[in-house]
């Protein structure tokens, strides 16, 4: 066992759980999820493997623990988008411009790395996630609502396919670079799947 720096063993136990912690989600994000071992962490904060095991299980562990710290970030960061005076078609747009810029930094990566390891994890964590979703939707299912889209059935369909829109063309601008036409393309997308006033 390292030798403890720290007041107690409690203290110490926390000081390297967050250093474990700490080191993995670099490691994710400079490697990708899938490439890091729980020997590569090990390594990194100068632990043996066997001993890494006593703060997480397993990656998909410290993986959703960023995850909960993550989701009132990006759902604070949703809220405060969606939240203006603006007609909400442009608020819409402006969320779904702001997604795609998140698409491209390197935690981004790592909420699709937990999506991949969702189905190893237990159910009750499981259905956590599930609910994640809906509550950091839940914005833009707002807006949408403000829009004249009065079904939910409708709204939730809208949100997956703004949700494709996006990933679509973050993957084209991981490839070509930044790309304002196919921003626009998003844009006017956006502007097909809301009702006109006319409509509603």
């Amino acid at each position: 066992m390292p030798r403890i720096q720290a007041d107690s063993i409690a203290e110490h136990v926390a000081h390297q759980e967050a250093a474990v912690f700490e080191a993995a989600i670099r490691l994710f994000c400079e490697q990708g999820y899938a490439q890091v071992t729980m020997g590569d962490i090990a390594a990194d904060v100068g632990l043996a493997r066997n001993s890494l095991y006593r703060y997480y299980p397993d990656k998909a562990h410290i993986l959703l623990r960023w995850y909960r710290a993550e989701l009132p970030r990006q759902s604070a960061r949703s809220r405060a988008l969606l939240a203006a005076d603006e007609p909400p078609v442009e608020r819409i747009k402006r969320w779904a411009d702001d997604q795609l810029d998140y698409a491209h930094q390197p935690e981004h990566r790592l909420i699709a790395a937990l999506a991949d390891a969702a189905p190893n994890l237990d159910p009750d964590t499981r259905a956590e996630l599930a609910d994640s979703h809906d509550e950091l939707f839940a914005p833009l299912d707002q807006t949408l609502a403000e829009a004249g889209v009065e079904r939910a059935a409708d709204r939730s369909a809208i949100t997956d396919l703004i949700g494709g829109l996006v990933l679509s063309a973050a993957q084209r601008e991981e490839r070509i670079g930044p790309d304002p036409t196919v921003r626009s393309f998003v844009g006017i997308a956006i502007d097909g799947l809301l009702p006109h006033p006319a409509e509603r």
